[in-house]
């Protein structure tokens, strides 16, 4: 029950962020924080994962942050932040799984933008809608 309702608080998370990042193309951090926040209060009650693998999943959102940093801004820190926070809810895998398919969506998208001359390179799209479309991806059994 307890991993439905992490998956539940990520779910929330994301469309809240999307909103965000849609409509002032920033993510408010308090908004992060309390739902990490909600989702450390669950992991104990959770044995589906083990915490070395939720602090891994975190990481991969310290890890995007770092980068933010480095390219001075070019990927958000709250792309991070919010990788971060499903990192600690999902474990290292599946957050890894849910990075690399909201990249690959984001890529296509980008793409069609490219090819029917909507925008150029230096166009900023939000990306918070792209993990959320792969975090919807991801939960819905359509093999079963």
């Amino acid at each position: 029950m307890w991993e439905y309702i992490i998956r539940g608080l990520i779910g929330l998370l994301l469309i809240i962020v999307t909103i965000q990042d849609i409509r002032w193309k920033k993510i408010r951090v308090g908004v992060v924080l309390l739902a990490a926040f909600l989702i450390c209060i669950c992991i104990p009650f959770c044995s589906v994962l083990s915490v070395l693998d939720r602090v891994l999943g975190l990481s991969l959102g310290l890890g995007v942050m770092l980068l933010s940093k480095a390219t001075g801004g070019k990927i958000g820190i709250g792309d991070g932040m919010v990788l971060g926070a499903t990192g600690m809810g999902l474990g290292f895998w599946s957050n890894m799984e849910l990075f690399a398919l909201a990249l690959a969506i984001a890529a296509v998208f980008s793409i069609g933008l490219l090819v029917l001359r909507k925008a150029n390179r230096k166009k900023v799209i939000p990306f918070m809608p792209f993990l959320l479309l792969a975090y919807i991806f991801l939960i819905i059994p359509i093999w079963s």
